[in-house]
């Protein structure tokens, strides 16, 4: 799920989902072409087209801006025409790989960081070389132009042109305020650490807006693949960027094409026909179907995916004794059974079991309808009491499937749900919007995952007070203090502390007062051609495939 401007059901809103989701939708049908690469290819070397690959999703892009875009169908087009600082090494979430820096240094506290960049990075618009002032204005803009992308660099600085700091043509330095030792994970961020030409950028600047219009549908990057063309709603295709600095030595695909069909039946026929090389988000039948087929490959990878329902901290439920009751009402065993089929687990708490300072021995809720009842007297909720949930959030593998089971345990409590359907917009005016927490549904259903592995990014969005709608995440207006505290405390925290904290924080959330019932995290399942090679898999980059690591 999402929120404004995007939707998609691995990557939840950011900050500014808040506010445009109209962003998105004005690109309508358009064909989106580069400006010819002039700059000459860095190096002569033997290579290996593999032709072309064909990945098939239910999502579609609609904004390739990083100051804005947060959503995974876009982000997967921006990781391969465009490149960051520094990378997730493979599979890891603390390794960090150079890419458009070659090495950093950092002081003792961890406040300040410089990094040396790479010599002879052509731009896709034509222009050589990257230089500090692209770094600077990429990520300054990123941060001060206060689109949905800029909480991320936001919690890192606050006046970025003077705190990101030309030392000389490729030097620049990072001027923090404060010990930030979590602050190279973010730049590896796939969402907000983009270098863009910043010439072109300033050239297309359109009442102060940063060239975000601009950025929006073009392709202003130097990764490894130029965008060529892209129809929204049906496809954009990807085709090699000659000039990449990181060459073209060994097997590669010269094009990519990445098509929008959202019906998982039909996915599943391309990947299987052979028309289609990679797909995820089938059902879990389909996935376990597909296990016996010799063409194709099931791998199913740990994601940092978390999937809840958000209860509104406000009237029926304003007590922490009815959110208990409810997190002992839920059919954790069922739904886990019914939706995954093995491609997923429950959850316990705001943190994937992947992530940094999650507490393998946090409370568990388990079902247990004798306390659920006892515990809704104790908040003044009696049988006969009526509570609404707004369904239209795409959480859980199996559509209405947790409404249902949530509807059916309520109904032998003598607790009628009334559930409201939405599609994708109704939902984000609904969650979004500026309501009185009276006149707000008392659930609603979450899809959420980290941009790096920091449990303060995790969860400040989803709990902190301050974050409440429209402004912000926090969707079931959780309001607790101590909560409030530990998060203020793990803004700037050593990883000792950060764990300290989240163990504390878990604690607290997922036993003494819970904003949530906490529901699964699903496994990353993806579907591929079996002669496919080179996939990678990231539990951060959930769905965010590297296109130029990829060969037969």
């Amino acid at each position: 799920m999402s929120g404004p401007s995007r939707y998609d059901s691995r990557r939840f809103a950011r900050p500014a989902l808040r506010g445009a989701f109209a962003l998105g939708l004005i690109m309508g049908a358009v064909a989106v072409a580069p400006r010819p690469a002039t700059a000459q290819v860095g190096r002569a070397v033997a290579s290996t087209d593999n032709g072309t690959i064909t990945y098939v999703t239910d999502e579609t892009p609609l904004d390739l801006d990083p100051a804005s875009n947060s959503g995974s169908a876009s982000a997967l087009i921006s990781r391969n025409i465009d490149d960051n600082l520094v990378a997730f090494d493979g599979a890891s979430i603390d390794a960090i790989r150079p890419v458009l820096a070659t090495s950093w240094s950092t002081n003792a506290d961890k406040s300040v960081w410089t990094f040396h960049l790479r010599h002879g990075v052509s731009f896709h618009t034509g222009r050589c070389c990257m230089t500090a002032d692209d770094v600077q204005y990429s990520l300054g803009r990123t941060v001060t132009a206060g689109l949905a992308a800029s909480y991320l660099l936001g919690r890192f600085m606050t006046k970025p042109f003077s705190q990101i700091k030309v030392l000389d043509q490729y030097t620049v330095e990072f001027d923090l305020g404060h010990s930030q030792p979590i602050f190279l994970s973010a730049l590896a961020s796939y969402f907000t650490g983009p270098i863009l030409d910043a010439q072109v950028l300033k050239a297309h600047v359109v009442k102060n807006d940063w060239g975000h219009n601009w950025a929006t549908g073009h392709d202003l990057g130097a990764g490894p693949y130029v965008l060529q063309s892209w129809v929204h709603n049906q496809q954009a295709v990807l085709a090699q960027f000659p000039a990449y600095w990181g060459g073209w030595s060994g097997p590669h695909f010269s094009k990519v094409i990445i098509r929008t069909v959202p019906s998982s039946t039909t996915r599943r026929e391309l990947i299987e026909s052979g028309q289609a090389d990679l797909t995820n988000d089938l059902t879990a039948q389909d996935n376990q179907a597909l296990q016996g087929n010799t063409q194709v490959k099931v791998v199913s990878p740990p994601g940092t995916s978390i999937h809840y329902i958000a209860m509104t901290d406000a009237g029926l439920l304003a007590s922490p004794y009815a959110r208990q009751a409810l997190s002992y009402t839920f059919n954790y065993d069922a739904y886990i059974k019914a939706a995954f089929h093995g491609y997923g687990r429950r959850a316990y708490g705001p943190l994937p079991s992947t992530l940094l300072g999650y507490d393998p021995h946090m409370f568990h809720y388990q079902t247990d309808l004798t306390k659920a009842r006892a515990l809704f007297q104790k908040a003044g909720i009696s049988s006969g009491t009526t509570l609404t949930y707004i369904a239209g959030g795409g959480v859980g593998a199996t559509p209405g499937l947790v409404e249902t089971i949530l509807q059916a345990q309520l109904a032998q409590l003598g607790i009628t749900l009334k559930i409201q359907y939405v599609n994708a917009s109704g939902y984000a005016s609904i969650v979004f919007g500026s309501e009185p927490a009276a006149k707000r549904p008392n659930m609603l259903p979450v899809s959420w995952y980290p941009d790096y592995n920091d449990p303060y990014d995790e969860i400040q969005p989803l709990l902190e007070a301050d974050q409440a709608p429209p402004g912000g995440t926090n969707l079931g207006l959780y309001h607790n203090a101590q909560v409030d505290a530990l998060l203020k405390d793990m803004k700037y925290a050593n990883r000792e502390t950060l764990i300290r904290d989240a163990y504390q924080l878990q604690d607290i959330t997922s036993r003494v007062d819970p904003p949530c019932i906490w529901l699964d995290e699903p496994t990353a399942v993806t579907v591929l051609a079996a002669n496919l090679k080179g996939v990678l898999f990231n539990p951060l980059g959930i769905d965010l495939f590297n296109f130029y690591a990829m060969h037969h």
